[in-house]
Order: structure tokens, then C-alpha cells, then sequence
């Protein structure tokens, strides 16, 4: 992301697109690659391959990769230099003028540390940090402003909160993880008063429950091809998989808007069918799961769901069907959609940022064990008015 003369945030789009996948496969060189290169390579050579290095990142220090150990730091710090890289190229070579790092609210000081090591290998010293949710907040709440200035119809702006000020609770869920949270508007932004997430649920997750609606109509059909694909070392046979896995995705996303999507896999005759009703039905248990992580963070916050003001939805995979419906069930209440859900966080992280505190102020998070800005650990920690210390007791 890059701010604009006029300050507004614009996103730098890489390779085309304004989304940078995370995947990371290691070359026949040692370099470890991003974008279209690690896509490609990785369809060859999916051993090569780290396909979520922010869980990674939090579970181990190294991983394996083919027959390299290759620290989940440096897959982190790969994805992020190439984003910086790519923003300084779109501004005449210039290094930023502040770096904003976003991450779940829950994560713990070390892993906020881990954070602040990747943002060092990447070559972006004193990155701000700032928690998903806030930065979900102030992009949600800067387009309400937006719609206000400029009189959007009472249709369109019926499910705009009543109370810009009111709480608001976020349910973002992104490729790998799913984070929730209830923040309350004070002084310069937002404070993250509850959170709860589950770093081992997301849209790959949702990826895999088509897989294996795919999976077991191909096997029902005819076990030999589908058998023979998932068995054939050979790399024609995995370049096969790697398409499929796309397709899948592409399908998945496709279900958001059409009832039908069509499946076609090597060695059958003709592509396989999938209704929408039958993958929602596949998704909505692990979903439900979810959105019942919200309603219990919304009764932590100490509210109920009708003192908040706004219940926002963002993350790459909150387009899925069922969860706008299963969040209206259970909080009785219409969420947002944001404007650009997989985009949101990182929009909202330079949105109309507060100002930071004073350098003779501490602006570490005050907590026990945690650290103090100037530690040498963290150059700037949290904006001290949209973070609960609580939260990190």
C-alpha cells in the first residue's frame, strides 16, 4: 500500500494483481521466490514449497524445503521485500516514510517480536504495529464518512451503523486464519477491548472442504484416475494437481455469485458438477465454529449485539454464502461487507492513522512482560490508544 499526494490510500498492484500470493518456493539456486515465480515452480515442485509461512512463522523457525532447511523468518521477510520492493519502484526508488505492519490482535509479545525480525531481514526498519482489527475499524469507518460526504442514498446506506462512535466487532477471515474482535472508538481510534481467533481455520480450509466434495464424486465415479493422479510422482502429474488445487479456489470464489461450477479432472470423461447448496452444506459446520468465536468475543466485550454499532466482515474468504446468513442468525444483526474485504486490513492500516506519541513517551504496550519501545526489540510498539493492555496480561 502507498498513500497518495491527497492522502488517500491507494494499493500497489504487483504482477497485475493488488494481491501478493504468500506462497514461497525455494529455486534451484537457493533463492527463495514470491508471486508468479513461486506459483509456477511451485506446480512443478510442490517439496519446494511453503504454502503459509505466516503459520509457519509462528509454529517453528525452520522448515524443510526439499532437502534445505530454510528459516520461516526468511519466508515471512521474502513476501514482505517484495511488497516494499515493488512500492519503491511505484515511487521513484524512495524508502517509506512509515512502515505499518498489521497482524491478529491475539498474537503475544513474541510473537510480535517475530513480527519485528521478519520487518528487519526485509530491510524495513521500526515498522509500526498495529492489530488487524483496529486497521479493519478505521477502513470500515473512513468509508462510512466517505458515504456520508457524499449523500448516498438511503438504500444504499441502510446497513451503515447508527452510531459512527458505537462498537464495533470484526470477523475477518483470511486464507489461513480467522480473527475476531470487539474495539470501541477513544480518543485518536479504535481500542481492541476483546479478541479471539483460531490461527488453524481459514479459506484454505474451505478450499480443502471442495476438494473433498470433488474428491469423493470422482471416487464414487471411478476411483482408478483420481487414485492414479494423487499417486503419480511424475512432474506432469503434479503440474495436474497444482491446476486442480487452482481451480478449486477459482470455483470456491465462483460459488459467492453462481448456484454451479464445473470441476474438470484428468482422466475423467467429463467435468463433475458442484451445487452451491451442497458445498455451503460441506462449509457450515467449521463455519458456524467461526462465527460463534465472534458472538463469544461480542459477550466478553461485556455487550450484547445490539449495543454495537457495526458488525464488519472482512478477510479474502467473508464473501462465502453462508457467512453473512450464519452471522445474522446468531447476533441477529446484517454485518458490512467491506468495500474491499481482502484488501480492508491492509488499506485501513494507513487510513487515517493517529498520531503517533511523543519520543519521551514510552509507546511499548504497558504490560507485564511486555516490551518497552527503545528495548531494542521493538522500535515502535502499538499506537498507545487503540490497544487494550489487558489483552496482553
Amino acid at each position: 500500500m502507498r498513500v497518495e499526494p491527497a492522502g488517500a490510500v491507494a494499493a500497489v498492484e504487483i504482477e497485475n494483481s493488488r494481491y501478493l500470493p504468500s506462497l514461497v518456493c525455494l529455486d534451484d539456486d537457493g533463492r527463495l521466490l514470491t508471486g508468479r515465480a513461486a506459483v509456477q515452480l511451485a506446480a512443478q515442485r510442490p517439496e519446494r514449497a511453503e504454502q503459509h509461512p505466516k503459520r509457519a512463522l509462528l509454529r517453528q523457525s525452520a522448515v524443510l524445503l526439499d532437502d534445505r532447511e530454510v528459516a520461516t523468518a526468511d519466508l515471512a521477510a521474502a513476501v514482505l521485500a517484495r511488497a516494499a520492493e515493488e512500492a519503491r519502484a511505484r515511487c521513484g526508488g524512495t524508502d517509506p516514510g512509515r512502515v505499518v505492519l498489521t497482524h491478529p490482535a491475539d498474537w503475544s509479545p513474541g510473537d510480535l517480536d517475530r513480527l519485528v525480525e521478519v520487518a528487519g531481514r526485509a530491510g524495513l526498519d521500526a515498522p509500526e504495529l498495529l492489530p488487524e482489527p483496529v486497521a479493519a475499524a478505521r477502513f470500515h469507518a473512513a468509508n462510512i464518512s466517505a458515504n456520508a460526504s457524499a449523500n448516498i442514498s438511503a438504500d444504499a446506506s441502510a446497513n451503515a451503523p447508527a452510531d459512527g462512535d458505537g462498537p464495533i466487532a470484526v470477523y475477518d477471515l483470511g486464507g489461513g486464519t480467522v480473527d475476531t474482535a470487539v474495539l470501541r472508538r477513544e480518543g485518536g481510534g479504535y481500542r481492541a477491548v476483546a479478541v479471539a481467533g483460531d490461527p488453524d481455520f481459514g479459506g484454505r480450509d474451505l478450499d480443502q472442504a471442495l476438494f473433498e466434495l470433488l474428491r469423493d464424486r470422482a471416487l464414487d465415479l471411478d476411483p482408478g484416475p483420481w487414485q492414479q493422479l494423487w499417486a503419480d510422482p511424475a512432474p506432469a502429474a503434479a503440474h495436474q494437481r497444482a491446476q486442480l488445487a487452482r481451480e478449486l479456489t477459482l470455483a470456491k470464489e465462483s460459488l459467492s455469485s453462481t448456484g454451479t461450477v464445473y470441476l474438470a479432472v484428468p482422466g475423467y470423461p467429463e467435468p463433475f458438477v458442484v451445487q452451491g447448496g451442497e458445498y455451503r452444506a460441506a462449509v457450515t459446520p467449521a463455519l458456524t465454529a467461526s462465527v460463534g468465536l465472534l458472538e463469544r468475543t461480542v459477550a466478553r466485550a461485556g455487550l450484547t449485539p445490539a449495543e454495537l454499532g457495526a458488525v464488519v466482515l472482512c478477510g479474502a474468504a467473508s464473501r462465502t454464502p453462508p457467512v453473512a446468513d450464519l452471522v445474522a442468525a446468531r447476533l441477529g444483526r446484517i454485518p458490512d461487507l467491506a468495500a474491499d474485504p481482502k484488501a480492508a486490513v491492509a488499506l485501513g492500516a494507513l487510513t487515517d492513522p493517529p498520531a503517533p506519541a511523543d519520543a519521551g513517551t514510552a509507546t511499548g504496550i504497558h504490560a507485564e512482560g511486555a516490551p518497552e519501545a527503545g528495548s531494542g526489540r521493538w522500535t515502535v510498539a502499538h499506537y498507545p490508544d487503540e490497544v487494550d493492555p489487558e489483552l496482553w496480561l
